[in-house]
């Protein structure tokens, strides 16, 4: 067989949107998540104890895909089916006690391995899972859950950006083993409420919460002047985090685009003294792009000078930048006040270069494939399709403060509309269909998409494309919503805000896995 290449060429064409189109391709897509669901469940054994893969890899990540299906279930709906128990199957996956895993200091997120933080994050799930997601007094927390809380944090207060583990020095902030991801945890934790004991136990630990936001842009303050003192000021950003001892990072699982996505999460007051340095490294990081013609490198200094070309995927790639502009732009302050004309460039090169790139020969998958690359473009299509009048004053803002009469590069602002990016994601969507383990039929595509490594996991494998699809069914709910009330005459900000229908469909997007993009509305 011949060597697949790093994609395939993309042959696809953005979609229509309108009703039909929309209507269709929900659908579909609900289709789709049901039959990946009932494959999960049919090829993935039950754990008996935990292991020591986080939520990752393996059977955590399966029980979190499945947790946030129930979470969706109303927008899942295929009346032409019976519904699958979502709920069952993720509580399954969830051992009844913690694992026998020390908690290490280089571990302190439950979403790489090796971290009894992954044990605790969907204890804590499952408890509101039973509870049918809504807060009451009754959902409690088991206190040793809390102590393993209390203790992550103690450390990862202590903790300075570079860690050890297995003899090697790495960074300490990263979404995937790092303090971004114990943030992200404690985020949602915090968007749920608890009987009174277990509020009065978690206090300390949450009221902790400013602070770790604290290290951890002072560690992105410190690496910006180290990489400076060793490489120069030229290429240096505002917060720089270290990947591994001596690289600074970008992607959204190893850098900056995932820990700052997951910081614009946080409470407005929070930000508020950040948001000149955040805003100002999303500038650096989108003119970093716009150099590249919206590829976005890997690391800084070049990792490898053997790597044949950039990468275009979350871990490493453009796809993370998405995500995090499809973040920043629904935060009020740091939109109004710091946007930048490159930030429209990043993202309209960044889809060129998605689009293009972006069919990868791993697969389907979050962290390296076709589902993951998509997701950055339904966080855009809320941008620009809620968020717009935001957006539009921001720009209007730089003007006046610029004294312009017209934005750089204005073509490619006009270019961007929510039609623009809605119309690709769903072309992606649809296609991982065609990506196994969910199509494993060899004359069913005319591309040779690999078996994952671990085909039904979350990042890496049929878990995440279902969580993916999932999402996606939401945003199109609301969409099709909003377009009944603009047939209706009574389609306003504040008759979205009123309407039942759409705001729950709304609010059943979830965002990334572990990244977020709506906001940490407490499933992780």
């Amino acid at each position: 067989m011949a060597e697949r290449p790093q994609y395939f060429v993309n042959t696809l064409t953005p979609l229509s949107i309108n009703e039909t189109t929309l209507f269709d391709s929900l659908q579909e897509l609900r289709v789709a998540v049901r039959n990946g669901a009932e494959l999960m469940q049919e090829n993935t054994l039950l754990p008996e104890v935990w292991g020591p893969n986080g939520i990752f890899r393996a059977f955590p990540g399966i029980a979190l895909a499945f947790l946030r299906l129930d979470y969706q279930s109303s927008v899942l709906e295929d009346d032409k089916a019976a519904s699958l128990d979502y709920r069952r199957y993720a509580l399954q996956r969830i051992p009844s006690s913690l694992p026998d895993t020390p908690l290490l200091s280089s571990r302190l997120s439950p979403i790489g391995s090796s971290s009894p933080l992954t044990a605790v994050t969907l204890r804590i799930l499952g408890e509101f899972a039973k509870n049918n997601w809504e807060d009451s007094a009754n959902v409690s927390i088991a206190k040793e859950d809390i102590t393993c809380l209390h203790d992550a944090m103690q450390g990862a207060l202590e903790n300075e950006p570079l860690v050890t583990h297995n003899g090697r020095k790495m960074g300490g902030d990263e979404m995937l083993f790092g303090r971004a991801g114990l943030l992200w945890l404690l985020l949602n934790i915090r968007a749920h409420h608890f009987d009174q004991e277990t509020q009065e136990f978690l206090a300390p630990v949450l009221g902790g919460i400013p602070e770790l936001i604290r290290v951890i842009v002072d560690a992105g303050r410190q690496g910006s002047k180290e990489y400076t003192e060793k490489n120069g000021v030229q290429d240096a950003h505002p917060l720089m985090y270290v990947w591994m001892e001596g690289y600074y990072g970008f992607g959204a699982v190893h850098g900056t685009t995932g820990i700052l996505s997951i910081l614009l999460s946080c409470r407005p007051e929070e930000l508020a003294n950040y948001l000149p340095v955040i805003g100002g490294t999303i500038t650096a990081l989108c003119k970093l792009s716009g150099a590249s013609n919206g590829h976005l490198p890997m690391s800084l200094p070049p990792y490898s000078s053997r790597q044949r070309s950039e990468l275009v995927q979350l871990c490493h790639g453009t796809p993370g930048l998405l995500v995090l502009l499809g973040a920043a732009l629904k935060n009020k302050s740091l939109t109004r006040t710091h946007w930048d004309p490159s930030w429209d460039q990043a993202i309209y090169l960044g889809t060129e270069r998605v689009w293009e790139e972006g069919l990868l020969s791993k697969g389907g998958s979050l962290c390296h494939g076709v589902t993951g690359n998509a997701w950055g473009w339904l966080l855009l299509h809320d941008c620009f399709e809620y968020y717009s009048e935001l957006l539009n004053d921001a720009r209007t803002l730089y003007l006046q403060q610029n004294q312009l009469s017209a934005l750089p590069n204005s073509e490619v602002s006009q270019e961007l509309t929510s039609d623009f990016f809605l119309s690709k994601a769903l072309a992606f969507m649809l296609h991982a269909r065609e990506t196994k383990p969910y199509n494993t039929s060899p004359a069913s595509s005319d591309k040779d998409y690999r078996m994952p490594d671990e085909p039904y996991s979350l990042f890496e494998g049929l878990a995440g494309n279902v969580c993916a699809w999932a999402d996606t069914c939401a945003v199109l709910q609301a969409r099709l919503r909003k377009m009944e009330l603009v047939e209706q005459g009574v389609c306003t900000t504040s008759g979205l805000s009123r309407d039942s229908v759409f705001q729950n469909a709304f609010h059943k997007q979830l965002g990334f896995p572990a990244l977020g993009g709506n906001g940490a509305v407490g499933i992780f």
